[in-house]
């Protein structure tokens, strides 16, 4: 795990593509994150939770709380919950997750930096509408745990990337690289607790992290992870798809497809060609939460808004894959801006995005045809 200290003297698209690119984790430092709304706003002055504030100001709000054991969350009121925040706490532990707390309180509390700002999901002109994709949704979260929650083991959905920032509290992260993840199936699935495998996890080539108030641990996609919260804490959370993971999302969604494929092949004889189809395409929604077609609407709609804004093609001299480049090493930077982008910088990357859109399109439809 790479920590980049100095992000605002970085330029934000050397990180995008060295780290997002690249399908590296690393962590930004709470001066990310200090402009924020949220962190004034949700916190106190000695860094816990500010319930007074956030009763007030989202109390009567719908969230999910995960009591420990159930397989399905608890809906409740917002200010519920932090009456058991300030309770006893006795019996079950309960952790406030994936609570799509965006869709109903809006995003002005906070802004993405730029190099983990580029969102195909969550920061489009399409997001949450019926355009999109995902059904008007979106993978924006917060979380709110209590001391001693934690998540189990786990990879992210659709091999997205994801960032997680503290708004307060700490978290402990333990990281499995990608491809090591294999060493903790047992029964044909993913163990639980990497605490019960130590040596396995060492053995892995695992490692653990604290994050501390402020700071955003960015998840790669595919890298199965564990998070633990020690102490009450407060975080702020994307799942992301965008130019520099949409193979490895490709990937998963043509391999799942193949599986749903053999797993129903039994009663292909019941189905005309058209209602096979359909049947392969709504069986892998239902399990991935997004189909192939779905993810060609969602390239389209990339393609569309960027040839709209008169973009060309992204060109890379040195690599033909545009895929492999590696801004500031194979092309020079476009400015000397750092943290924040500029017209000619934010050009480069929608030019990438438009090429890196139109290569998926053709491969699946190279696949397709395959197929045929």
């Amino acid at each position: 795990m790479e920590v980049v200290d100095s992000v605002e003297y970085l330029h934000w698209l050397s990180l995008f593509f060295d780290f997002c690119v690249a399908n590296r984790p690393f962590i930004l430092p709470s001066t990310s994150t200090e402009s924020w709304r949220a962190r004034s706003e949700w916190v106190t002055d000695d860094g816990r939770p500010n319930e007074e504030r956030l009763i007030k100001d989202f109390g009567s709000l719908a969230a999910p709380v995960m009591i420990e054991g159930d397989c399905e969350p608890a809906i409740t009121r917002f200010a519920d919950y932090i009456e058991y925040v300030r309770g006893e706490r006795e019996g079950k532990l309960r952790y406030l997750k994936d609570w799509h707390f965006q869709e109903s309180a809006g995003c002005a509390h906070y802004t993405p930096p730029a190099c983990i700002a580029p969102d195909w999901v969550n920061r489009e002109e399409w997001t949450s509408t019926v355009v999109s994709p995902f059904d008007g949704s979106d993978y924006r979260f917060v979380y709110y745990g209590v001391k001693g929650t934690w998540t189990p083991f786990h990879s992210d959905v659709l091999s997205s990337h994801s960032w997680s920032a503290n708004i307060c509290g700490r978290k402990l992260w333990y990281f499995v690289p990608r491809g090591e993840e294999g060493r903790f199936v047992e029964n044909g699935n993913l163990i639980v607790d990497l605490r019960e495998r130590r040596e396995l996890f060492e053995k892995a080539g695992g490692f653990t992290l604290y994050q501390e108030a402020g700071e955003i641990v960015f998840v790669p996609s595919n890298w199965h992870h564990q998070v633990h919260n020690l102490e009450d804490t407060i975080s702020i959370n994307h799942n992301s798809i965008n130019a520099s993971n949409i193979r490895l999302v490709t990937d998963f969604l043509l391999a799942r497809r193949e599986d749903v494929r053999r797993e129903i092949e039994d009663v292909r004889g019941i189905f005309t060609d058209e209602e096979w189809n359909e049947q392969e395409r709504l069986l892998l929604k239902a399990d991935a939460r997004l189909d192939v077609q779905g993810l060609m609407r969602l390239c389209r709609l990339v393609i569309d808004s960027r040839m709209g804004r008169g973009r060309d093609c992204y060109v890379c001299w040195k690599h033909a894959d545009v895929e492999e480049c590696r801004m500031g090493t194979c092309r020079p930077l476009p400015c000397k801006c750092t943290s924040s982008k500029c017209v000619e910088c934010e050009r480069v990357l929608e030019e990438y995005e438009l090429t890196v859109a139109a290569l998926t399109v053709h491969r699946i439809e190279k696949q397709d045809r395959l197929r045929e």
